[in-house]
């Protein structure tokens, strides 16, 4: 009987099955974040490039028309990586054609919350002595499970008591990261859905990115387009 017992303790069948058991849902995790991050990372780079590419375009007219014209770019940048989660052929669940409208190849899927994820600010006047600046917040979905909510989480930057208190306690190290938990209390953006009386949420974060330019004095006092 105590050589059985003995066999069975230092037996190792198994051994391998629970290590993974143990291992995989942490290495899945991270996998989930290392996938969000990416996004966001690539959003980011498209982000400064349509604040780029908004004062340029707003370069060539006048004051009042600068914004507008700002918009409409940024909008039409930002809508490759709009990924609103709600979509469908109907003009309704969708953005306007004037943002999504490739020419020779159709219209951009997903982008029925491009309005409520673009915010463009142009000065009026030209406050800034090196040039024209365009600042671009973009609020991109994150929908990768489980990375999204706790990513949306520590980016959220008006916590009440209560979260602060949490985010106090996992810096601390004091209390288990919980997505579970988190989830809870994710920066969320509230969008309407099909039926228009169901609201959903989805967690975000904002992305931003502020681009100057310097104004030839050819455009700045007599721009090319009226």
């Amino acid at each position: 009987m105590r050589r059985k017992k003995e066999t069975f303790l230092k037996s190792r069948k198994g051994a391998a099955l629970l290590e993974f058991v143990f291992c995989f849902p942490i290495l899945f995790v991270l996998f989930l974040f290392a996938v969000q991050f990416a996004y966001i990372m690539i959003t980011w780079q498209v982000v400064h490039y349509s604040a780029y590419m908004g004062a340029r375009s707003a370069m060539t007219v006048n004051n009042l028309q600068r914004k507008s014209r700002a918009e409409t770019v940024a909008k039409r940048i930002l809508a490759v990586v709009s990924g609103s989660p709600a979509d469908s052929k109907e003009a309704k669940d969708r953005a306007d054609d004037k943002y999504i409208r490739l020419d020779g190849w159709g219209r951009l899927p997903n982008t029925k919350y491009l309005d409520q994820q673009v915010e463009v600010d142009i000065p009026m006047i030209d406050i800034d002595p090196r040039g024209l600046k365009c600042t671009v917040k973009f609020k991109m979905f994150l929908l990768v499970p489980v990375a999204g909510r706790i990513i949306s989480f520590f980016a959220k930057d008006k916590k009440s008591e209560e979260e602060k208190k949490w985010e106090k306690k996992l810096d601390e190290q004091s209390y288990a990261l919980n997505p579970a938990l988190l989830a809870q209390y994710a920066n969320e953006l509230e969008v309407k859905g099909a039926d228009k009386k169901e609201k959903l949420k989805y967690p975000y974060i904002t992305l931003s990115s502020t681009s100057v330019i310097a104004i030839p004095y050819a455009t700045k006092f007599y721009p090319v387009a009226k």
